[in-house]
């Protein structure tokens, strides 16, 4: 029964990866750095309409980041190492009021987003 409910927890599919299969699968490239490159903003993008804050500062190192980690995606797909499972229950934006691993949020973050 338990795995029952571990199943249905884990429904939520990383958006990085629901991105990366659209592009994938709907759009067309000349190289391989252009699509990861649009991937990886598109996230950036996707990260910006959700309460998510990414400062300004990290912007550039993210960016290389997402597009590394959509290169790998892209390799795993090409050679079949890929499966949708693996990016289940990863990567959804936690709201600041929920609490993490069933601790509660610090007071001092708490106080931050009073006023929203």
């Amino acid at each position: 029964m338990k795995q029952k409910e571990k199943k249905s927890e884990n429904h939520f599919v990383d958006p990085l990866y629901q991105l990366f299969e659209h592009n994938l699968f709907h759009r067309s490239y000349d190289d391989i750095g252009a699509f990861t490159r649009e991937v990886a903003e598109e996230y950036i993008s996707y990260l910006d309409s959700t309460d998510a804050h990414v400062p300004f500062q990290v912007r550039a190192n993210l960016l290389k980041d997402l597009e590394n980690e959509a290169h790998e995606m892209l390799i795993k797909k090409m050679y079949g190492c890929s499966k949708t499972k693996d990016y289940l229950g990863m990567g959804s934006v936690a709201s600041p009021e929920s609490e993490v691993e069933g601790r509660p949020l610090p007071e001092n973050l708490k106080k931050s987003n009073a006023g929203k």
